[in-house]
């Protein structure tokens, strides 16, 4: 009868790079200067937390990804469940010319859990959810501010078009009546 025996890895660091993206992971883990494994697999903090402690049971994970689009929630859930976790610049990740010419996922993640154990790469700052949530706010107004300021040039520039002066320092909803009034007493433009 063949005896289930589990290996344990207590006292033993695990070093993780994961390359992130929006549909999958490529995650490479090593340990003692050797890769032991690189692979694809679904953006779920859970779920990469599940593969190591099914497969590298009591082990101290570190894991490293690029700051990107994805901002810091996957940070946030894997020091949450465990992982001693750190956001890099993708600029200040040391690479080597070939990595720059062959430039692919696995690579990435490869490099990324290299020099994770190597010490070499540092972490960026994390704000905290009440400051995310204040910058995303402020970044958002300025951005509305930005749209309605290039609508109110796109009409401005379609009146000129037509010969229209427009009034000197006007706000857009007076601009907008006095162009309606303007084009009932005395001219017709297709389309109004």
């Amino acid at each position: 009868m063949k005896e289930n025996t589990k290996i344990c890895f207590t006292n033993q660091t695990f070093f993780i790079g994961i390359d992130v993206h929006k549909r999958s992971w490529t995650v490479t883990i090593r340990t003692n200067q050797m890769e032991l494994k690189t692979f694809s697999m679904d953006p779920c903090p859970k779920t990469l937390f599940q593969y190591m402690t099914s497969h590298y049971t009591g082990g101290s994970y570190h894991s490293v990804y690029e700051a990107g689009y994805c901002g810091f929630w996957i940070h946030d859930k894997l020091t949450e469940i465990g992982f001693n976790n750190i956001v890099i610049n993708p600029a200040d990740v040391p690479t080597t010319n070939k990595e720059k010419y062959s430039k692919t996922d696995p690579v990435d993640s490869r490099k990324l859990a290299r020099e994770l154990e190597k010490g070499s790469l540092k972490g960026i700052y994390v704000p905290d959810l009440f400051h995310q949530q204040f910058r995303n706010l402020c970044r958002l107004r300025a951005q509305t501010v930005q749209n309605q300021t290039r609508t109110k040039n796109r009409i401005k520039s379609f009146i000129s078009l037509y010969g229209i002066k427009m009034p000197a320092r006007s706000e857009l909803c007076h601009l907008i009546s006095d162009i309606y009034n303007y084009r009932l007493t005395t001219i017709k433009i297709p389309g109004f």
